[in-house]
């Protein structure tokens, strides 16, 4: 059965971000997705934080070259069997019902509806604490 989202990472030797990424993708309160990851020809182990997470709904390809985040997230379009394409960048993270809420526009939407975008908090961590700033 064909997923209805395809949630497109790009990465670039970033697999220290890229695990939790990909778990607040796995993670959403709608779960009928796939994840492709489009690795950019890293130098970091971005295979071996995939094949922790032991999750079929994730799909990897790995480019030969460095072609940059544009031609990755072509190859994921390219890739991907959902009806609708959710891009998340490897160092960022979704709140659990992101994609749900999203979605709920797009089938409750009495017009044609081409795209839903969200806003965004930046969090910044400094030692044992957390500030939350939304951005506005």
């Amino acid at each position: 059965m064909k997923p209805e989202v395809s949630v497109i990472i790009p990465t670039f030797n970033r697999a220290a971000f890229l695990k939790s990424a990909i778990k607040s993708a796995l993670h959403q309160t709608y779960d009928d997705i796939e994840i492709i990851v489009v690795d950019d020809n890293s130098s970091a182990p971005v295979h071996d934080v995939i094949k922790k997470l032991q999750d079929t709904r994730i799909k990897y390809i790995r480019h030969k070259h460095n072609f940059g985040v544009s031609v990755a997230r072509n190859t994921g379009i390219k890739a991907s069997k959902g009806k609708y394409i959710a891009f998340l960048d490897d160092d960022d993270e979704w709140l659990p019902e992101k994609l749900e809420k999203q979605i709920e526009i797009i089938k409750n939407s009495s017009e044609k509806v081409c795209g839903v975008y969200s806003n965004f908090f930046i969090i910044l961590h400094f030692l044992m604490n957390s500030i939350i700033f939304p951005y506005l």
